[in-house]
This record gives C-alpha cells, sequence and structure tokens, in this order.
C-alpha cells in the first residue's frame, strides 16, 4: 500500500504523504509523478505534514521535480515541513528553490 496519495486537479499535483520521504518510497512515488507530469500539470505540491524525515533520496526526488517542473515554466511547493527538514532545506539552500513553509505549529527561523 502506497505512503502518500495523488490528487491531480487540473494543472496541479498534490502529493500527500503519510510519513517519512525517504528511499524506500521514491522508487514508486518517482514512477508516479511522472504520470502526473505527463498529464501536464504544471504545479506540484508536496505536503510533508506527516513527514519526520527527509533521506537524501527524498531530497532528490523533490530537486528532480522541480527541475523538471521549472524546463516547462512550471513550480514545485513543499507545505507543513517540520522545523528540523525546514532547517535542513534551509542548510542546503534548497528551501527557496522548493518553496518551502513550515508547520502552522512549529517554531520556524528562517534565515
Amino acid at each position: 500500500m502506497p505512503q502518500y496519495a495523488i490528487e491531480h486537479n487540473d494543472r496541479r499535483g498534490v502529493v500527500t504523504l503519510a510519513g517519512d520521504l525517504t528511499a524506500a518510497l521514491v522508487p514508486g512515488l518517482q514512477s508516479a509523478l511522472k504520470g502526473v507530469l505527463s498529464q501536464g500539470a504544471d504545479e506540484l505540491v508536496f505536503d510533508l505534514a506527516q513527514a519526520a524525515m527527509l533521506d537524501s533520496s527524498g531530497m532528490g526526488l523533490l530537486i528532480a521535480a522541480s527541475n523538471s517542473l521549472a524546463r516547462n515554466g512550471g513550480r514545485i511547493r513543499v507545505i507543513n515541513v517540520s522545523a528540523d527538514i525546514l532547517r535542513l532545506l534551509q542548510s542546503m539552500r534548497l528551501a527557496g528553490r522548493l518553496n518551502a513553509s513550515g508547520r502552522p505549529d512549529a517554531e520556524v527561523r528562517h534565515g
């Protein structure tokens, strides 16, 4: 059973994770995202509200999705990011590129 759900409405795909974005999840999710992009989506929103961890494979997936969308004038957004994941993305200078925003209840320092 997938640890994610994808809603595709018009030109927007919303990916809701039911856990961490790690190497175990990436292959299946990558395949599903190719399908969404091939149907003309120009925006992907990743909801990480239930993710406590993001590993290098997960970051690679987000970067690849961002690159694919940017080639066609689209964009990615990563929302409901935990404070820890947001700090990681900021330290790697990826938070802006991925349009990452924290959880409303998280104590997030931007820098």
